[in-house]
């Protein structure tokens, strides 16, 4: 599944990025955001995140 992750480290500075997970349920996926978000940018970003968002992006095999 591609997730599109979206947080913001302060109220100026906004992330967003894609992930792939094999997880389908989205509880799983959070957690495997989380992963990545301590993964970039540290333990403490986790901690502190002012907004998260994650959002299930369909890709069709359509060219």
């Amino acid at each position: 599944m591609m997730y599109r992750l979206t947080f913001a480290l302060n109220h100026e500075e906004i992330v967003t990025m894609e992930m792939t997970t094999e997880k389908d349920d989205l509880v799983g996926a959070t957690e495997e955001a989380f992963d990545v978000i301590e993964k970039e940018y540290g333990a403490n970003v986790v901690l502190n995140l002012v907004a998260f968002s994650l959002l299930k992006v369909d890709v069709s095999n359509e060219q």
